[in-house]
């Protein structure tokens, strides 16, 4: 009776080496794209941002001390204003054109409390020396903010700054 021997031989050294590569390529690759779909893009910075409040006869005065955002469309400031008479709220998309004129917020009851933006650093950053100026408004004039009466700044879904006369 014959025996026949099968003879049993490995793979080269070359073709390990290349299958070895390519697989840990291949994993690599796999964990990547499962990993990348959790991690996203990266946070936002938080907005830091400081004010000195200041008050006269006629208005509120907001002046940035320090910090600075950018004011888009797609990234607006939205400040709110809250006292015993209700609460108004006004989406800034844009800081120009409002150094000349007042311009009143869109609800709320009596009386409207207006707003001026100044001093405008470029025409979309809000940074070191710009003012926001804030008052209310009747028809006998305008007047400071009546004590009482929060003020509080939102950037990109963050209350950053809160001031309460």
């Amino acid at each position: 009776m014959k025996i026949l021997y099968k003879k049993e031989k490995g793979v080269s050294p070359v073709i390990a080496t290349i299958l070895m590569v390519a697989i840990t390529v291949v994993l690599a690759s796999a964990v990547y794209l499962m990993v990348s779909g959790y991690i996203g893009s990266s946070p936002s910075k938080p907005v830091a941002m400081s004010f000195s409040v200041t008050s006269t006869p006629t208005s509120s005065i907001f002046e940035v001390v320090s910090g600075n955002i950018s004011v888009t469309p797609s990234t607006p400031l939205i400040i709110t204003v809250t006292n015993s008479t209700g609460t108004w709220t006004v989406s800034i998309t844009k800081l120009t054109g409002y150094t000349t004129k007042y311009n009143a917020f869109t609800n709320g009851p009596s009386p409207k409390v207006y707003y001026n933006i100044t001093s405008v650093t470029g025409n979309t950053y809000l940074s070191a020396g710009d003012t926001i100026t804030l008052s209310s408004g009747t028809t006998s004039g305008n007047f400071a903010l009546y004590p009482g009466t929060t003020v509080t700044f939102t950037y990109q879904g963050t209350s950053f700054y809160k001031y309460t006369f």
